[in-house]
């Protein structure tokens, strides 16, 4: 088996390599490069360096695992291996030896992992999800690893594309008369995230660039929200949506649509190729619907694994 060592500065040329030829076929993967893994990963609060360990064979990475404790026990946040040294053990090697350090881990998508990515936006370099790790269902070596590993496979997950060809913000147009004439303000914020059911001065601030959010009030309060970022390094003109959320009490009234109108025309308003957003049918089929309304349309399909 390869020597398996701990993260040092020197080892960052070399990781940037590795994670692109581990990951460069994946969905909405781009190459970080050297200079955004440090700035992501190694400078990211409360990061340790004995937590990312790599797999090195012939002086050359292989592989590597990155996890760290949490609030409900230990997390794997990352691991790959190059597509040349798969099947051969590696992957399990470097999990194990992260468990002897942490014990026993669970996937956790806070971190930059392996076949997804996480749900801090454009603070990652890829789209993300927090129910878990997914893996393509037609990716049988990322499965079979998940599963030889002891996660346990949960719902698919579905990535939904909305492109200038396919939208269709007539929905999105009467939902927004309706939200009017049910006495909704309809607004529009950067780098903020309102509270449902709080005055809107409460707002919970969105680190990195990009962010962008439409609101619904009610009588002074937060009756929804959508949240949305742009994702240059994906191509120009591409987009996010990170959190769409209504009040129970204000559902099934078409604010989900209005505040997706709102987020579609913003994007509108420069250079527009692509929207995307990722969502689980099975936990969130009113979802599903709305997003297929305003033609958004399936792109990619994952198995959660947790």
């Amino acid at each position: 088996m390869p020597e398996i060592i701990a993260y040092a500065e020197d080892l960052l040329p070399a990781w940037a390599a590795l994670h692109d030829a581990c990951f460069n076929t994946q969905h909405n993967v781009w190459r970080p490069g050297a200079r955004v893994l440090k700035r992501r990963v190694v400078m990211a609060p409360g990061f340790d360096a004995q937590h990312l360990l790599f797999a090195r064979h012939d002086g050359e990475l292989v592989g590597f695992a990155h996890g760290g404790p949490g609030d409900t026990g230990a997390q794997l946040y990352a691991v790959g291996v190059h597509p040349a040294a798969r099947r051969s053990g590696i992957g399990r090697e470097l999990v194990a030896a992260l468990a002897r350090q942490l014990g026993p881990l669970r996937p956790d998508c806070r971190g930059m992992n392996p076949f997804w990515g996480n749900a801090r936006g454009p603070e990652t370099s890829f789209f993300g999800m927090v129910e878990g790790i997914g893996a393509l269902v037609d990716d049988s070596a990322a499965q079979g690893f998940l599963a030889a590993t002891g996660f346990a496979r949960g719902p698919d997950a579905l990535n939904l594309r909305v492109t200038p060809d396919s939208l269709d913000l007539e929905p999105g147009r009467d939902a927004r008369k309706r939200a009017e004439m049910l006495g909704l303000e309809l607004g529009l914020m950067r780098g903020r995230c309102p509270v449902i059911g709080q005055d809107p001065g409460i707002l919970r601030p969105l680190t990195g660039q990009g962010w962008f959010t439409s609101v619904a009030m009610h009588a002074g309060k937060v009756a929804g929200y959508a949240v949305a970022f742009a994702t240059p390094e994906l191509g120009p003109g591409r987009f996010g949506i990170f959190a769409l959320e209504v009040d129970p009490e204000h559902r099934r009234k078409g604010i989900g649509s209005a505040l997706m109108m709102q987020l579609l025309l913003e994007m509108q308003g420069g250079p527009f190729t692509a929207c995307e957003v990722t969502t689980v049918p099975m936990e969130s089929p009113g979802a599903m619907e709305l997003y297929e309304r305003l033609g958004f349309r399936q792109c990619a399909r994952f198995a959660l694994w947790a």
